[in-house]
């Protein structure tokens, strides 16, 4: 068996093509083939989606046959137990785990099998209420037909336990799907994914904001969330603990009602470990998004304690530094001195600080420049909302696009949920983006949305983890900037 090592991280989303081939050309196994080997590598970055990709790669024949982590890793992990692939996860001491506990509470064998498996592999024989879960592996781009199939197994067989359990965007706006050209077999397929949901007892949400509806957990409470962005904004901004959970470990959790109780569920795990001195101004969300990229990139898989931050970031600011941090690498968590909840209220320990890391200007700037691939003049889709937009950014660009007409050959799509896109109707903002040319898009985001098969070759945008996916997973030029610049770049 070919052993492949390397000391980066593996994007599952991708990093890595359908045939088990590395097609990140910066990563030091670009152009390897991981099928059939034993891979050894630190952890999972980006999208917790990445745990059915293992699987799909598994069913084909191209995922390796055996899997070394450096860290516990619950995309890889559930992707590795539901594969059928032999994974080690090192540091972490293995344990025999007493299933009877598991069982007395009325949990199914065959869940309770899953289980035992994490415990064993995570060093826990500890499982408390889930009672709040976020299911990420919703859109059917995401899981494909692989992800489906084993969502039809677990829908015919069992009901959610869990009492709040919310799901992801799906891959269009299942209300108007058709005015955007979504493909007609894809729309059958993903309404057969919600339904699924929905009839195991899920709140058909649809969203990646849902923090923005009122759909989260309150404050140094435990929860089981999967949406990378939403993971690492719940535990920074709200306090709430939870782990990088993946899209197929949430959906076990919620059938069993409970799940583990290791990382960043304890206290001590939750101390930062990497200082980042941030020595320029920031201003908008789009320096916010690019400094939340390079976060990703510099702290490899740590908790970073960030100062150089003035005042307090808009929510809206929060939103995509948590969203292109988790997106560019695995950042699950952050703190920000004198305004994050666990740093103001001084709950976390500075003394295991083991590097001081310093963002300059220059730095972003280069992030800035590496992210755009395309051409402004070839732009042929704007998609604002990655995450969903909240109801102040579809406010924003409506007011940037009043009065003002789309050039002909280029869509807009502002993407948020169904909640915020109903209140922005009332509130006039959707008639204002439509008068314009432009469309409010519910459910459903760019990234997510089989945009490449429905013609779309350039996209612009101002959201790093839109960015960051963009040109792999959905084969599109990236024109990256704020809102202000790419609307007046594309209106006539």
């Amino acid at each position: 068996m070919e052993e492949l090592r390397t000391n980066q991280q593996i994007s599952w989303l991708d990093d890595v093509d359908d045939r088990g081939v590395v097609i990140n050309p910066d990563h030091e196994l670009y152009g390897k083939s991981l099928a059939g080997t034993a891979l050894h590598f630190p952890s999972a970055s980006g999208s917790t989606v990445g745990s059915d990709r293992i699987v799909n790669l598994a069913v084909h024949g191209f995922a390796p046959k055996r899997i070394v982590l450096e860290k516990s890793d619950p995309i890889t992990m559930w992707g590795a137990i539901l594969g059928k692939i032999d994974i080690e996860i090192r540091g972490t001491t293995q344990l025999a785990v007493d299933r009877g506990p598991l069982e007395k509470l009325g949990i199914d064998a065959e869940i309770v099998d899953y289980l035992v498996r994490a415990g064993e592999l995570l060093g826990t024989n500890e499982f408390i209420p889930a009672e709040d879960v976020q299911i990420a592996g919703v859109s059917y781009k995401t899981i494909t037909e692989t992800g489906l199939e084993l969502r039809r197994h677990f829908g015919s067989k069992y009901r959610f336990r869990s009492k709040n359990v919310t799901i992801n965007p799906a891959g269009m706006d299942m209300e108007d799907w058709q005015v955007h050209g979504v493909p007609e077999e894809f729309a059958k397929k993903q309404q057969e994914v919600i339904e699924i949901y929905v009839k195991m007892g899920a709140t058909p949400t649809i969203t990646c904001t849902p923090y923005l509806i009122g759909s989260m957990p309150p404050p140094f409470v435990d929860a089981f969330l999967s949406e990378s962005s939403v993971v690492a904004y719940a535990n920074s901004v709200l306090g709430v603990r939870t782990n990088r959970e993946s899209g197929l470990s949430t959906l076990l959790y919620a059938i069993a009602g409970y799940g583990p109780r290791y990382g960043l569920h304890l206290r001590e795990n939750r101390n930062p470990r990497v200082e980042v001195d941030v020595s320029c101004e920031l201003k908008g969300t789009v320096d916010f998004s690019l400094l939340g990229y390079r976060l990703g990139e510099l702290v490899r898989g740590r908790i970073p304690y960030i100062t150089g931050i003035g005042s307090r970031p808009t929510l809206e600011e929060l939103k995509v530094l948590s969203a292109a941090g988790a997106a560019s690498g695995s950042i699950d968590l952050f703190h920000i001195e004198n305004i994050t909840p666990e740093a103001m209220g001084h709950l976390i320990e500075l003394d295991r600080i083991e590097e001081r890391i310093e963002i300059t200007r220059a730095s972003l700037d280069e992030v800035k420049g590496r992210l755009n691939t395309g051409k402004v003049e070839e732009i042929d889709l704007v998609t604002f909302g990655c995450p969903h937009a909240s109801l102040n950014e579809v406010k924003e660009i409506a007011a940037l696009l009043r009065g003002r007409k789309i050039r002909t050959g280029v869509k807009l799509w502002v993407c948020t949920s169904r909640a915020v896109k109903e209140m922005s109707a009332k509130l006039g903002y959707v008639d204002t983006v439509e008068a314009s040319g432009g469309h409010v898009v519910a459910d459903t985001c760019m990234v997510v949305s089989p945009i490449e098969s429905m013609g779309h070759r350039t996209t612009a945008t101002n959201s790093g983890k839109a960015a960051k996916y963009l040109p792999r997973f959905c084969r599109q030029n990236v024109v990256f900037d704020s809102a202000e610049e790419i609307v007046r770049k594309i209106v006539a």
